[in-house]
C-alpha cells in the first residue's frame, strides 16, 4: 500500500513538473532562445548533427517520440516536420528548439524535491525516471537546431552578396 501510495505521488509530482516546465519557458523572453546563448551553443563535437546521427542512431528514434510543441497555445508550433524554408521559418524553428530544450532541462531543477518524500531506492528511480524523460528530447533537439543553422548558413553563403 505504502508503494502505491509513492508511486501516486511521485507520478503527480512529475506531471505537475512537465506541465509547469512547459509553461514557465514561454513566459522567458524570446531574446534568451538564441543558439548563441551558451545553454543553448552547439559544439564542434556535435559536427552539425552528424554526432547525433553516427552514434546515437537518432534517426532510427527521434520519431517515434511524442512532440508537445503546440500543446501550450501561447507559441504554438509544431516540430515534427519541417513546414518550409524561408529565413523566418527557419528561424522561429531554431528559437523553439531552444525553447524545447530548456522545457527539457527545468525538470532537473525540481527533481531535488521529490527528495524530500521518497525513501532511498525511490531517489535513484526517480533520477533515472528525470534522465529517461527529458534528455532523449534534450537530443532531439540539439540535433535538429545543428541541421537547421547548418542549413541556414549554406542558404547564408548562396545568397548573392549586394556589393
Amino acid at each position: 500500500m505504502r508503494a502505491l501510495m509513492y508511486v501516486a505521488v511521485n507520478t503527480l509530482f512529475w506531471v505537475v513538473v512537465h506541465f509547469v516546465s512547459g509553461y514557465l519557458v514561454h513566459l522567458v523572453p524570446e531574446t534568451l532562445y538564441r543558439p548563441g546563448v551558451f545553454l543553448f551553443r552547439l559544439y564542434r563535437w556535435e559536427a552539425r548533427g552528424s554526432f547525433y546521427r553516427r552514434y546515437l542512431k537518432i534517426n532510427a528514434w527521434k520519431d517515434r517520440l511524442p512532440e508537445a510543441g503546440e500543446f501550450f497555445s501561447r507559441h504554438p508550433f509544431y516540430k515534427s516536420r519541417l513546414a518550409g524554408f524561408d529565413q523566418e521559418y527557419l528561424s522561429r524553428f531554431v528559437l523553439e528548439t531552444c525553447r524545447a530544450e530548456l522545457a527539457h532541462l527545468l525538470p532537473f531543477l525540481f527533481y531535488p524535491v521529490c527528495l524530500l518524500w521518497n525513501p532511498w531506492p525511490g531517489n535513484l528511480i526517480m533520477f533515472i525516471y528525470a534522465i529517461a524523460a527529458n534528455v532523449p528530447f534534450i537530443l532531439i533537439q540539439r540535433y535538429n537546431r545543428a541541421r537547421i543553422l547548418s542549413l541556414l548558413i549554406v542558404r547564408e553563403e548562396k545568397r548573392p552578396s549586394r556589393e
